[in-house]
């Protein structure tokens, strides 16, 4: 998961609970992640930095603007977007809502699946399932 830099400090706290997806159309993670998955959190043109455990997911499609307002009232404090963040996601038609737990930083790329090593521009990707049958992004 690639995520702004700003937002590192925030989900290492725990601060930042929730990391939300919306778009026009069901790209990764929509229908894509599950609790109990690891994602690996990547700031933008940096190095994999940390991981968490998906504790849960909501997904939501056929939105209307005021869905997203919805969205914004109910879950902004935990995602911390922004006006300009919801601004330009007033006519999302799709959200994947992903709630963390154990967010824990990584001290070097060991234990990152060697899939998410390599430079790609997706801002979601899906690993192979790990031995015990998790996914990793």
């Amino acid at each position: 998961m690639i995520v702004h830099p700003r937002y590192i400090a925030p989900l290492l706290s725990g601060a930042k609970s929730l990391e939300s997806r919306l778009g026009q159309d069901r790209r990764a993670p929509f229908g894509k992640v599950s609790p109990g998955d690891i994602i690996y959190i990547k700031p933008t043109g940096k190095r994999v930095i940390a991981k968490a455990i998906v504790r849960t997911v909501e997904e939501y499609e056929d939105l209307t603007p005021e869905d997203i307002i919805n969205l914004r009232e109910t879950y902004d404090d935990r995602i911390m977007g922004g006006d300009h963040y919801w601004q330009s996601k007033a006519n999302s038609k799709y959200a994947t809502l992903i709630g963390f737990q154990k967010v824990t930083m990584l001290n070097d790329d060991s234990t990152v699946p060697s899939e998410l090593l390599v430079a790609d521009r997706n801002a979601w990707r899906i690993a192979k399932p790990n031995e015990s049958g998790k996914q990793a992004a």
